[in-house]
């Protein structure tokens, strides 16, 4: 998978641990859970610990431990425009305490709009492409999705997103597209 600004997605943290994947009935794994500590504090409900499938296989098992930066993008989520503006990683109402947040909810504010594909007039709803870097505060993060609406501008919070509008992003499938270390354990 790409993500055209791959350059610009920043999640500064640490690779905890790696949880293999439990196997199939034909015997084959299914992938394993990267598990990262957030390097900023985190507080009033923030997640500490976020889990992620390397499904492209590109994170080296042996930085277990390392201190590095994470390269990150959520597939497949909903968007909306939030109001009051906050910023951070949220663990969804049924995650467990300690426990990696696997579908995180985002909260940040945009940077940059790299695709934004809508079709408002040949069928009878809208649709949308969009592909965008939003700043979660001390990390940056990717997110692809697409959405279909009655009305684009109700589902989403305004016509278009723009950068320096504030996101809440949520049922998130969060790609691993890199981790480069910074630091020796």
């Amino acid at each position: 998978m790409r993500f055209p600004a791959l350059d610009q997605v920043a999640l500064p943290c640490t690779f905890e641990a790696v949880v293999p994947g439990k196997l199939h009935a034909d015997g084959r794994r299914y992938l394993p859970l990267i598990v990262l500590r957030l390097a900023a504090a985190q507080g009033d409900g923030r997640a500490a610990l976020l889990g992620v499938v390397d499904r492209h296989h590109v994170v080296d098992h042996a930085l277990i431990g390392r201190s590095g930066v994470a390269r990150l993008v959520f597939l497949l989520s909903a968007v909306r425009l939030q109001d009051p503006p906050r910023q951070g990683f949220f663990a969804e109402p049924e995650a467990l305490p300690d426990r990696p947040v696997t579908a995180p909810l985002a909260y940040g504010q945009v940077t940059a709009v790299h695709a934004w594909e809508a079709e408002r007039q040949h069928l009878p709803y809208e649709s949308l492409y969009t592909e965008l870097v939003l700043d979660v505060g001390r990390a940056t993060i990717g997110v692809r999705t697409s959405a279909t609406a009655a009305s684009l501008a109700e589902s989403i919070g305004k016509e278009q997103i723009t950068p320096g509008d504030w996101l809440s992003v949520s049922r998130s499938r969060v790609d691993i597209l890199g981790f480069e270390t910074t630091a020796q354990a």
